[in-house]
């Protein structure tokens, strides 16, 4: 089923081609706290390749590069693979606690894990927010993947908490 909404009080579009709707309320009422009016869309996709997960934040394309009006908006999107079957992991760099380093961590591998692949989208399009959030200048972290991942954690654990006790 594809689902592609736009509310009255979100500016951009939601495209949902494999009904998440609890993932998809989630991210929108997450990116609620921000500035969003510069997202054109967010997209949640079916990946129909050998891996679990593949997600990108594309920044807005200036008509020119010296104007502050933009072509396109932040679009960010997710896709994971509806026909792999559990475990559902992933390796990707992290935040690795060390008190060898004065932020106390370092950007390392991680294997995450997902129960599900709700949780998997949820991880992915939070990662991807963080790019967006980072890249306007609405959080102060350093736009990293170790970060993005950290990010993503904490969302995916509140949407655990939600949806899942």
């Amino acid at each position: 089923m594809n689902i592609e909404e736009k509310s009255d009080t979100r500016q951009y579009r939601i495209i949902d081609k494999i009904t998440m709707p609890h993932v998809i309320n989630f991210i929108c009422a997450q990116l609620e706290s921000f500035d969003t009016t510069l997202i054109e869309w967010v997209k949640l996709l079916p990946l129909r390749k050998n891996h679990l997960l593949h997600g990108c934040c594309a920044y807005p394309i200036r008509e020119n590069p010296g104007k502050k009006t933009c072509k396109t908006g932040y679009r960010i999107r997710a896709s994971v693979n509806i026909e792999m079957a559990p475990p559902f992991t992933f390796n990707h760099w992290a935040r690795i606690p060390s008190s060898n380093y004065k932020q106390g961590w370092y950007s390392g591998e991680k294997t995450f894990e997902f129960d599900d692949l709700e949780e998997c989208a949820v991880h992915t399009l939070s990662h991807e927010c963080f790019h967006f959030l980072s890249h306007s200048k609405q959080i102060k972290y350093k736009n990293t993947e170790a970060n993005a991942n950290w990010w993503a954690d904490q969302w995916m654990c509140e949407f655990q908490h939600i949806h899942k006790y």
